[in-house]
């Protein structure tokens, strides 16, 4: 299998030796008076009770209407003229935005409103610093601190070159919605509805994660012309489960050779895992057709169809030795994103994060796919993410901590207030 591209360390920060340097203050969002301004404007209390507030509001993949309703009122609440796109009736993408008074970039805050299923998940409370319940860190935290941030820029007054906007998007989440909510928005932006320069969703831990895999659903179909028979009147050499078992060892041998390859420095080596094994319909008779089903995972420098022609590759010779007729198809793909780590947004998100945390921010990559992945190939903006936290994401036990929602929209307004100028 081809080895992923190289990737190489951003000239400027962090370099392959660690060496991190924090930037100044006066490059954190401007003048030290604007920096410490815009991060007193950013209460705590005030970031955890609209994160309360949108959690206690059920709001599952398809069933965002409520939720609409309330980020919409709080949008509008702190000063904010709100544009409704309507996905599906009842189900509205919002966007929001702090005009720019120059030519400076437009930086987009973005994030998704629906959950999964809340399942054992316990109702919204809070404990001390921690508040408890379904999407609080997926992803109704970040979308708190988006708004705080916005909040803070508002209320210091702060004179962007650039707009600022704010959106909100439906159906992330559940694959029932076939991420109608981003879709509708990469439209927009490719319509000019919106515009941005570059987009920072608000979600994932509080690092700089600018990379993430390709991804695909695969399957692999063998299906025999000799009809089912008795096993007893068949070699095993000659039973298709045979050959799927070789090919199942195929696969194994992949992997093995994609982590002893040239892997991505931020996100490991390429992946291609089983999940699904169907052959045959009875104990005793060979299979019609048998199917293999799994994901695969790449790093940036192939497309989808590549890797699905890699694949066929991979399982013809077994479909050849058995005699056996072979399809390969694939579903739910997404290409692979990269957003350099010198890259301005990126640069300015990081040095707000030192500026508020005290130390550089990492620079990650992931094998998981987001939104990201379509905004880039879709409406051709660079892309990356940081949120307030993300280890609770999907857990039973989901949970998110109000310090973290707080830095995280002190890091939003400084972000802006430097990238936009």
């Amino acid at each position: 299998m081809p080895s992923a591209r190289y990737w190489r360390w951003p000239r400027a920060w962090p370099d392959p030796n660690g060496r991190r340097p924090r930037a100044s203050r006066k490059s954190s969002g401007g003048s030290n008076m604007q920096v410490d301004k815009l991060m007193a404007a950013v209460d705590a209390e005030w970031v955890a009770a609209r994160t309360r507030e949108l959690v206690e509001v059920f709001s599952v993949t398809m069933a965002e209407a409520e939720v609409c309703r309330l980020y919409e009122e709080m949008m509008r609440d702190i000063g904010l003229e709100v544009d409704v796109r309507e996905v599906t009736p009842g189900r509205n993408n919002l966007y929001a935005r702090i005009a720019g008074c120059g030519d400076g970039p437009a930086l987009m805050l973005n994030g998704h409103l629906d959950t999964i299923p809340v399942g054992n998940c316990p109702p919204c409370y809070r404990e001390g610093d921690r508040i408890y319940g379904r999407g609080t860190t997926d992803m109704k935290g970040g979308m708190a601190a988006a708004l705080a941030a916005v909040k803070a820029l508002v209320d210091t007054g702060v004179q962007l070159q650039g707009d600022l906007w704010l959106t909100a998007v439906v159906g992330h989440e559940e694959p029932e919605a076939q991420k109608d909510g981003p879709r509708a928005l990469i439209a927009d932006l490719n319509s000019g509805r919106i515009a941005a320069d570059r987009i920072v969703i608000v979600e994932g831990r509080d690092a700089l994660w600018v990379m993430s895999m390709g991804s695909m659903v695969f399957t692999v179909e063998l299906t025999s012309s000799a009809g089912g028979k008795h096993t007893q009147y068949v070699p095993f050499g000659d039973n298709p489960i045979r050959f799927v078992g070789d090919l199942i060892h195929r696969i194994h041998q992949c992997q093995v050779e994609l982590d002893a390859g040239q892997v991505h420095p931020l996100a490991g080596p390429e992946r291609i895992d089983l999940g699904i094994v169907e052959a045959g319909d009875y104990f005793n008779r060979t299979p019609l057709a048998c199917r293999l089903t799994g994901t695969r995972r790449w790093a940036p420098g192939r497309n989808a169809e590549q890797v699905l022609a890699e694949l066929e590759e991979l399982a013809r010779p077994f479909a050849e030795s058995g005699e056996l007729g072979l399809r390969i198809s694939m579903e739910h793909q997404r290409e692979p994103f990269e957003t350099p780590g010198e890259d301005a947004a990126v640069q300015a998100v990081g040095r707000a994060h030192a500026e508020v945390c005290g130390s550089a921010a990492d620079l990650v990559g992931m094998r998981i796919v987001g939104d990201a992945n379509l905004y880039v190939h879709g409406a051709g903006v660079a892309t990356f993410y940081y949120g307030p936290s993300n280890e609770t994401a999907h857990a039973d036990l989901e949970w998110v901590e109000v310090e973290r929602l707080q830095r995280a929209a002190q890091v939003y307004a400084l972000a802006a207030a430097e990238y936009c100028g």
